[in-house]
């Protein structure tokens, strides 16, 4: 799991926040502790910057080459058309 910190302006928060909330992916946790400070923020290393550079990423550290884990090609398209429908 990744973690974002964002720095919100106040008008906008709530509309942000109730967004973020209808995204099934997305878990908005209250923070307990004081926001780290700018130069804790420097020393994380940086996550990819854009969606591309991403999505290499994440191919990369795959084990299995993409979709090679699909037994049955036919069968998964079918449950991809029917989630859609």
């Amino acid at each position: 799991m990744q973690q974002l910190i964002l720095n919100i302006e106040e008008s906008r928060y709530q509309v942000l926040l109730k967004f973020l909330s209808t995204l099934e992916y997305v878990r908005i946790v209250k923070p307990t502790t004081a926001t780290p400070d700018a130069s804790t923020l420097e020393q994380a290393p940086l996550p990819a910057t854009n969606q591309l550079a991403l999505m290499k990423q994440v191919l990369q550290e795959q084990t299995k080459p993409l979709f090679q884990q699909i037994a049955d090609p036919a069968d998964w398209q079918k449950q991809q058309r029917d989630e859609w429908s």
